[in-house]
């Protein structure tokens, strides 16, 4: 794995805010932030498989589920696995939509040391989840990023052109950031609690907000192990990501997290 550096601590959090209990936190381990908008083909399927997968690993866990707002049936669906399994905590995401804003209000009613981020769809392996929290919990490691092309074996279904595409922002990302790493884009990521927290405030509200937490992260010197992840293509439902609308917030995001990084520094710097 790569790593880098050590994790600045904690900082004030503003919007989104992560809980602070201690006592609340030393209860739960591993804390799954997963956002969901009209996923009622696929919800239950994805949080079967991660039961099953964190079941065996003796982790006290939850899967924190922040409903953004769905026209189907996604929110009953969430109510009856909350009540099949105690570590099912379905939320709402009551402000403006969107999946930054779903995932940042699934960030902010988990309870956990490790966070990992991880989509409704199934696209993301329960397996890999474990690893990464084992990489968080058990190594020590700030983040696990997940890398999805490393092993091309384990993808299944990825797009073509998306594919093109993803490769060279991933490089101009890297470039950005500092540190090689080969996929910035990727949602499904794994955090230390002190890590989130010194990357708050959390601007972005749509697919932007992976990069924005990725170069942030990197950029303060956190700590990551890379991990080769499987991605599948979902099974049902519809995708979000459209390419036409991001590639702008993307570019928006990046001049942000530079610019951000520079007046950090300078305002570091003695007088």
């Amino acid at each position: 794995g790569s790593s880098c550096g050590c994790c600045h601590p904690g900082r004030g959090l503003c919007q989104g805010q992560l809980p602070d209990s201690a006592g609340a936190m030393s209860e739960v381990q591993l804390s799954i932030a997963v956002p969901a908008y009209n996923e009622e083909s696929t919800i239950i399927a994805t949080v079967e498989a991660m039961v099953a997968a964190f079941e065996p690993t003796g982790w006290t866990w939850e899967i924190v589920i922040a409903d953004d707002a769905s026209r189907d049936n996604t929110w009953a669906i969430l109510q009856d696995l909350a009540e099949r399994f105690s570590g099912v905590r379905p939320v709402k995401n009551t402000g403006p939509g969107g999946y930054g804003m779903a995932v940042k209000a699934a960030l902010a009613a988990t309870r956990g040391q490790a966070i990992v981020v991880a989509m409704a769809d199934g696209s993301d392996l329960p397996e890999d989840i474990v690893a990464y929290a084992h990489a968080i919990l058990e190594e020590g490691y700030g983040c696990a990023f997940g890398s999805r092309f490393s092993n091309p074996e384990r993808v299944e279904g990825y797009p073509p052109v998306k594919r093109i595409l993803n490769r060279l922002g991933n490089r101009l990302i890297a470039w950005v950031a500092g540190r090689a790493y080969d996929d910035y884009t990727n949602g499904f990521k794994g955090w230390r609690r002190d890590v989130l927290e010194s990357i708050q405030p959390l601007v972005s509200a749509d697919f932007n907000l992976t990069i924005e937490m990725s170069i942030k992260a990197v950029q303060r010197g956190a700590t990551f192990k890379v991990i080769p992840n499987g991605w599948r293509d979902r099974e049902g439902g519809e995708s979000k990501f459209n390419i036409a609308k991001l590639g702008p917030r993307y570019l928006m995001t990046i001049l942000y997290c530079v610019l951000d990084h520079k007046l950090r520094h300078a305002g570091a710097r003695p007088r």
